[in-house]
């Protein structure tokens, strides 16, 4: 999440609440949206001084205005430039397939086609994002900055995240109807 915010406010300062919002309106499948987690993220970039914040009110309401310091920009440049972990990447969701024939029939079906329909939410959910994001794209952007290679590499994360759904909806689906052919 540290990493996530950094980067984020690498692109520009934001509120706690713009980030939380844009992580859910852009980033739920990724992490988690919450305020708890977005703000205990916060204080701790703020404690090691990745970012600091300034006051800011708008008539009785104040806000902090977070923004990025240089050790958070050398904290996430550092992290950015390391080569992507395979072993990272975990799918928990493999272990409950893999202990599936433990459950009953009726069960392991039903789970199975409420997972292909979290796959096909997914997918919509992404395919609205890159909507937002090609809309964005198109628009004016502030200068100072290389918003195509930005631009670039969050259409493939999102690309990504819409071949991943479709792949795992279509396996899924595959699967459902092997099981839907036995009963």
């Amino acid at each position: 999440m540290e990493f996530l915010i950094l980067g984020l406010l690498m692109l520009s300062p934001m509120t706690g609440y713009e980030l939380q919002q844009f992580i859910k309106q852009n980033l739920a499948l990724i992490c988690s949206h919450s305020a708890g987690s977005v703000q205990t993220a916060l204080a701790k970039l703020e404690r090691e001084g990745r970012i600091t914040a300034a006051e800011s009110s708008e008539g009785r309401r104040r806000k902090r205005i977070f923004s990025i310091t240089e050790a958070g920009r050398a904290a996430f440049s550092d992290w950015v430039a390391q080569p992507m972990q395979a072993d990272r990447v975990k799918n928990m969701e493999l272990a409950r397939l893999f202990f599936l024939g433990l459950a009953d029939p009726a069960q392991r079906a039903a789970a199975i086609r409420d997972y292909v329909r979290q796959m096909e939410e997914a997918e919509a959910t992404l395919r609205a994002i890159r909507a937002r994001f090609d809309a964005i794209r198109q628009g004016e952007v502030p200068g100072g900055r290389d918003w195509d290679s930005i631009f670039r590499f969050q259409g493939y994360t999102i690309d990504y995240g819409i071949a991943a759904a479709r792949f795992e909806r279509d396996w899924y689906a595959r699967l459902l109807c092997e099981l839907e052919e036995e009963e």
